[in-house]
């Protein structure tokens, strides 16, 4: 739920009342971070109609984390939001308001150990998954979300190589074994990052080429596309398990996505929109890169798409 702590009756921190049910999506959050457990709390959040249609998955070394207390199912999140008069100056003598979500994701899937060394035959192809594997193609899930639609990864950039290289070769048995939807109309997974500085999409590359089969023939059954986050869109920090701070949004959330054309970012743009809640609380994506705002440095393309956008809505 949702509860504003100023005044007697629960406000909503969103800005529409109304809205149609959304469609369908399945977020993947790969890591334990502290962006994880606020998106559990915001995103797992069933009475929010913003929230409909979306299966959220954790997958963590962290199962003690993300876990209750048994082992045995999602933990439940809260997160107190603080709410500035600005987000562009957030400081204490401001007036600040407290809003509370509460909610957890819809599965958790604990991978780590031997999960590289799983057997990658193709006799019991859906029983031989690990958890990672599990989480991305849904499969033997707990959740109804099919495969996954997109892929965050919500860890310190530290991390982004060594859990790449995991997500390359999960997605590699995956494939061969046709368990990301055969379709060709199915749109591509996208794979990102909240914050992708570092050199988030050479890593990729590089994990993708370092885990590719001597008999992977190039053609992907199901698109793949990469996504990145110019900086990191909360300020947040949880001390204990089941609770966590936001102490603020970013302004600004600039993506860069691969590849660059307007496929990609209309896609983009629709995933990270019911992510990080750009409806609800009025923040919109820029896209970076050739095809950027002019502004930005761009030929001004993404603006223009963006426009013929509203004029079809």
């Amino acid at each position: 739920a949702i509860q504003d702590n100023v005044g007697s009756t629960p406000q909503p921190l969103f800005s529409n009342n109304t809205m149609a049910s959304p469609p369908p999506q399945t977020t993947l959050l790969i890591g334990g971070s502290n962006g994880t457990s606020t998106l559990c709390a915001i995103l797992g959040d069933k009475s929010n109609p913003a929230n409909a249609n979306h299966v959220l998955r954790v997958a963590t070394r962290s199962g003690h984390k993300y876990l209750d207390d048994n082992q045995a199912a999602p933990r439940v999140w809260r997160c107190t939001e603080k709410k500035h008069i600005s987000d562009v100056v957030a400081a204490d003598f401001l007036p600040t308001r407290l809003i509370t979500h509460v909610g957890a994701p819809d599965s958790v899937f604990v991978y780590g150990g031997g999960d590289q060394q799983d057997n990658n035959d193709d006799d019991g192809a859906a029983a031989s998954l690990n958890p990672l594997e599990r989480a991305i193609s849904g499969v033997h899930a707990p959740d109804n979300g099919g495969s996954a639609d997109i892929i965050i990864l919500a860890c310190p950039v530290s991390a982004h190589f060594a859990l790449l290289r995991r997500i390359a070769k999960a997605m590699y048995n995956l494939d061969r074994k046709g368990l990301l939807g055969r379709s060709p109309a199915r749109p591509p997974i996208y794979i990102g990052s909240l914050y992708a500085a570092g050199g988030f999409d050479w890593m990729s590359r590089i994990a993708f080429l370092k885990e590719r089969p001597v008999d992977f023939d190039g053609a992907w059954k199901r698109s793949l596309g990469l996504f990145g986050l110019k900086a990191f869109p909360y300020l947040t920090k949880s001390l204990k398990a089941g609770e966590v701070t936001l102490h603020g949004r970013f302004p600004q959330l600039q993506v860069a996505v691969s590849p660059s054309n307007a496929g990609s970012r209309s896609r983009v743009k629709m995933l990270l929109d019911r992510v990080l809640q750009n409806n609800e609380t009025g923040k919109k994506l820029e896209f970076l890169g050739l095809s950027s705002n002019e502004m930005l440095g761009g030929d001004g393309t993404c603006e223009e798409e963006l426009q013929v956008m509203k004029e079809k809505d």
